[in-house]
């Protein structure tokens, strides 16, 4: 009995401190405790951390707009190919029309551009989360407070406030 009852005195403590992790994968996913969260999650979980919600927003942002210029662009060469193959075909005299390639161009400018927004976007956020595992709000960290140790003829007993 007292060696069960010590090996849970020394363990107790070990939950006690327990914080909540966050973990960050490529592609800017966010895991709690191994469970996925999605942005409106991670939001709700940051907003007591002022500076670590920018930084996390910052990085999502960039994401997102970067995503916007890539698949735009892509887009816009892919359409642009499709009705320069339609323009190219010979007309009734046997000649093939002149196609204007400025959209390739700016399509091309559109998924350089849209590169250079998203290299930056999973570094903001693993410095969210870096930050976040650092700085834990005040209110969600378990202190103890004060501890008691009662002793009397009927046992022995342990409070913890918390």
């Amino acid at each position: 009995m007292k060696k069960l009852f010590f090996s849970v005195l020394f363990i107790l403590p070990l939950f006690m401190f327990s914080q909540e992790i966050y973990t960050f994968k490529s592609g800017g996913r966010v895991f709690e405790n191994s469970i996925k969260l999605n942005p409106i999650q991670v939001r709700e979980k940051f907003v007591d951390n002022i500076d670590v919600l920018k930084l996390y927003n910052a990085g999502r942002t960039k994401k997102t707009v970067g995503n916007i210029l890539l698949f735009g662009g892509i887009s816009t060469i892919i359409i642009k190919h499709i009705s320069v193959g339609k323009k190219v075909a010979p007309d009734s005299n046997g000649n093939f029309g002149k196609a204007n390639n400025i959209m390739y161009f700016v399509g091309a400018g559109m998924v350089v551009l849209a590169v250079t927004i998203k290299i930056g976007f999973e570094k903001r956020i693993k410095k969210s989360i870096v930050l976040m595992n650092e700085n834990p709000p005040k209110d969600k960290v378990g202190y103890i407070d004060s501890s008691t140790l009662f002793l009397n003829s009927n046992g022995i007993g342990v409070c913890l406030r918390f």
